[in-house]
């Protein structure tokens, strides 16, 4: 009871004085941006949000191994495949469409902070 009491009357002047009191800390999960599921694109059929740059392993089967995906100018996403001896780069703005090789990118949305992509089969 005595702890309580205490308690009481220290947040009481607290709040009284203007004193702040330390807030309990952020969950990680609020704190820290979760990462992207990029492992759900390797057969290249997925939709990602990316808030930085991303690469990432690739099925073969689309001409290229590894794709790359960041948001570039003012409302631009550009998506890259490479693989040995191949290069392919798609750049399109928010609700544009494209392809590199069989594999079909459609941008949802891009924003100041992230950007949304729509992978699929050609």
């Amino acid at each position: 009871m005595h702890r309580t009491a205490t308690t009481c009357l220290t947040l009481a002047f607290a709040a009284l004085t203007a004193i702040p009191i330390a807030a309990a800390p952020a969950s990680a999960a609020t704190a820290a941006a979760k990462p992207p599921n990029v492992r759900a694109c390797f057969d290249g059929k997925c939709k990602i949000t990316i808030t930085k740059a991303v690469r990432f392993r690739i099925s073969s089967r689309y001409g290229f191994t590894r794709l790359s995906i960041a948001r570039v100018g003012s409302g631009m996403v550009k998506v890259r495949g490479t693989g040995p001896g191949v290069s392919s780069t798609v750049v399109l703005g928010s609700g544009g469409r494209g392809t590199i090789n069989n594999l079909s990118v459609r941008v949802s949305s891009v924003t100041q902070k992230s950007a949304t992509i729509r992978l699929a089969p050609r």
